[in-house]
């Protein structure tokens, strides 16, 4: 029997039983799947490399070190530096951030300096960003950014749970324009003594996402197309699976816990892959790709030029596009049909980039349970989640509806719980 158990082969059991293997403890993944990596998946469909979940990771510390730690420092793919984002307003792509601003919308974000208001307990996101960066800035900037990284309306998401350094910004500097100013200086101080840092805000490897997640099951134990995992099956548990799935393991020993974990709530999104030829584009496809105000009136949430990001993801003389729909805007279109589903997609891009011919469908893929959602609550949510897992020694939990959805968090808390297993191992001798 191994000490520690780790139930999902995702990232977040990767990497908490990467974590555990290198401090010496003696860990097992259960999957019920038969494969590692969970929402990560690469797949290559007629000479198109699809990204059916992240499309990319964030150069954060804790993954970085975990890149670097499973030989993969090298394969790191980073894109053009200087590749645009861009929004979609008014009929027209414009580039992020001033593009879509308006010369009062520049003034009304330049002015934070002289906001002097406060948070309230559990704000909003939109509520918090309109306060201090006024309605434009939030309309057309930060909410298409939120819609696109957590597929939410930024009036239910919580603030404390989604940009909690914000909140310490304002509390101790009154402005974040000063605090940020002053990380930024602290930031390049330490940058300019860190070893090999690879430049890119975001990164992939040549053959895909899927490439981590494989590299790291390589290295540890793990049996797949395991359905019954349970808690009390080794000292120590970690569940690092979807909230809707925890619910099954814990219901018949921790009811309490249980109900909690019900309480977690999804947005769908469906993931569409579609391809065009370069000719038929009136300028070659530059850029990360655009996100969409939900006033414009579009289905689609945001596009990805797959293609343009990363060499390698379509065939010679066609481009790859990723959309994504949905969300808990419009949980609906997950019961749309294949065919509404391209015709929407098809028709908005063929509108967005002023094609004359409409995207030819690649492949698609719908997530009933996408993206956790960070609503107001959440923090009190997740400090009764805590007080039932003490009364539970031996059972933890790291996972994507905790502290962080992003590939990078998932890795981080990751860490940290490795870390609190160890300890708790040591203690109890």
């Amino acid at each position: 029997m191994p000490e520690v158990l780790i139930i999902g082969a995702g990232i977040s059991g990767l990497a908490c039983a990467w974590r555990l293997k290198k401090l010496g403890i003696d860990t097992e993944i259960v999957e019920a799947a038969t494969r590692a990596g969970g929402v990560i998946r690469t797949e290559n469909i007629n000479g198109y490399q699809i990204e059916w979940g992240p499309n990319s990771i964030q150069p954060a510390p804790a993954a970085l070190k975990l890149i670097d730690e499973a030989g993969l420092w090298d394969d790191l793919l980073p894109p053009d530096p200087h590749a645009p984002r861009y929004i979609y307003l008014k009929g027209r792509l414009r580039k992020f951030p001033f593009g879509p601003l308006s010369l009062g919308g520049i003034a009304r974000i330049l002015a934070e300096p002289f906001i002097r208001s406060k948070s309230p307990k559990d704000e909003s996101v939109r509520d918090f960003l309109v306060r201090r960066f006024g309605k434009q800035a939030h309309d057309r900037l930060a909410g298409p950014l939120f819609t696109g990284i957590y597929a939410a309306d930024t009036g239910q998401l919580s603030m404390a749970a989604v940009l909690p350094r914000m909140l310490e910004m304002e509390r101790d500097y009154g402005s974040l324009t000063a605090a940020m100013l002053r990380s930024f200086t602290r930031r390049r101080k330490r940058v300019e003594t860190t070893k090999r840092r690879p430049r890119g805000f975001t990164l992939s490897f040549p053959l895909g996402m899927e490439t981590l997640p494989a590299r790291l099951a390589e290295s540890l134990t793990i049996r797949y197309a395991v359905g019954d995992a349970r808690i009390g099956m080794a000292p120590s548990t970690i569940i690092t699976v979807p909230a809707y799935r925890a619910v099954d393991i814990v219901e018949k020993d921790c009811p309490d816990l249980a109900r909690l974990l019900q309480n977690v709530r999804y947005s769908p999104i469906i993931v569409a892959a579609s391809s065009l030829p370069e000719h038929s584009l009136k300028e070659p496809l530059s850029g990360f790709g655009f996100l969409v105000p939900r006033e414009e009136g579009l289905h689609v949430l945001g596009t990805i030029f797959s293609s343009a990001l990363f060499p390698g993801r379509a065939p010679d003389g066609r481009v790859l596009l990723t959309s994504f729909i949905g969300g808990s805007f419009e949980p609906h279109v997950l019961d749309w049909s294949d065919d509404q589903v391209w015709d929407v997609v098809g028709s908005e891009l063929q509108r967005v980039l002023d094609s004359e011919t409409k995207p030819d469908p690649v492949a698609l893929v719908r997530h009933e349970h996408a993206l956790p959602q960070y609503n107001i609550g959440h923090e009190r949510w997740v400090a009764s989640l805590n007080e039932q897992l003490q009364r539970r020694p031996g059972v933890f939990v790291t996972a994507n509806f905790l502290e962080g959805a992003s590939v990078p968090a998932c890795i981080e808390q990751a860490e940290r719980s490795a870390h609190r297993v160890a300890e708790f191992l040591r203690r109890k001798g």
